[in-house]
């Protein structure tokens, strides 16, 4: 899909494009350029799986990069492409927020919070992170949470560094490394000997919920890019919970749940990210362009903002004799 939304665009624009996916994931790619060579002309698409080092030759000679990944590799991709000024897209990580205001549907807005934090492993640069809730309906929000948490199925996550990655944030709360302990919902935080256990069936990660986590807790400001979901000590204050959401160095994507449409829509507008949701999640009409700020990237994908990346203005002017 992330192929798809780079290829469309740059493609249809009339440019020749070299493919180069994760590491983890070349197979689709590679497919994607196989059905793609009945259509093409030969050249047109090329696909060059693997790592980093292939990345930057690559972008030694390209006219623009796009990039979907972490943020510190898109930092990197700047870094380079700053020596020749090569405009870019970035669209990176995220840890975005949710506000669920007083007059929210709980039972509605429950189900999209739970599905955009756990589907795909919560391994979705735009996945729900961290739940603002108005303290009125907070216990009965977080009831329906984790009703919806068992009615969600997903796979592993991608690999074994990532499965490390995640489960050593549960153990830091497990250990109480960082201040105050939020509460725990879900299975047991894994012991250090099952940290190193390496399962036969892929690397599972329960769906974790933390509650009550203070927003400077590490769970509740860095990428963890796994099925954990953080709720956040809970607001009586709108603009406390507006505040609080963009006190993030990401800016990718958010939620807002509320009845009151005047309310809901001035939430969304003041939220500091690229993308909002208002009474739904994860719904993505592909000609909406999708794109984050701050750390989370810059530049857009999807919609007629994709075509603009991926072309150049240029003026001409004639005299006339």
């Amino acid at each position: 899909m992330l192929a798809g939304w780079k290829l469309a665009p740059a493609l249809a624009a009339g440019n020749c494009v070299l493919l180069k996916p994760a590491p983890q994931t070349p197979l689709t790619a590679l497919a994607l350029a196989d059905l793609a060579s009945d259509y093409l002309p030969s050249g047109v698409l090329s696909v060059l799986p693997g790592g980093s080092q292939i990345g930057q030759r690559i972008l030694e000679g390209v006219d623009k990069a796009s990039f979907t990944g972490s943020t510190k590799a898109g930092q990197l991709i700047m870094q380079q492409q700053a020596q020749r000024l090569i405009p870019l897209t970035l669209e990176c990580g995220g840890k975005n927020p949710v506000i669920v205001l007083k007059d929210a549907d709980i039972e509605e807005a429950a189900g999209h919070v739970a599905l955009g934090a756990f589907s795909n492993a919560g391994q979705n640069c735009c996945a729900v992170s961290r739940v603002l809730i108005h303290q009125s309906i907070h216990d009965k929000f977080v009831d329906a949470v984790k009703n919806e948490m068992d009615k969600i199925d997903y796979g592993p996550v991608i690999d074994k560094n990532q499965y490390n990655h995640v489960q050593s944030y549960l153990q830091q709360v497990n250990s109480n490394k960082h201040g105050n302990e939020p509460t725990y919902i879900g299975a047991p935080p894994p012991t250090l000997q099952q940290l190193q256990h390496e399962t036969k069936d892929g690397y599972f990660i329960p769906a974790t919920l933390f509650t009550d986590v203070s927003d400077d807790a590490p769970i509740a400001t860095e990428e963890i890019f796994g099925p954990v979901l953080s709720i956040l000590k809970p607001f009586d204050d709108i603009e406390s919970a507006i505040q609080r959401a963009n006190n993030s160095p990401y800016g990718l994507a958010a939620g807002v749940f509320g009845k009151n449409q005047r309310q809901t829509h001035h939430v969304a507008s003041r939220l500091h990210t690229g993308y909002v949701w208002v009474n739904t999640y994860n719904l993505m009409p592909p000609y909406n362009p999708f794109g984050g700020r701050k750390l989370s990237g810059i530049g857009k994908d999807l919609g007629q903002a994709a075509l603009d990346e991926f072309t150049f203005v240029k003026s001409i002017v004639t005299g006339l004799y």
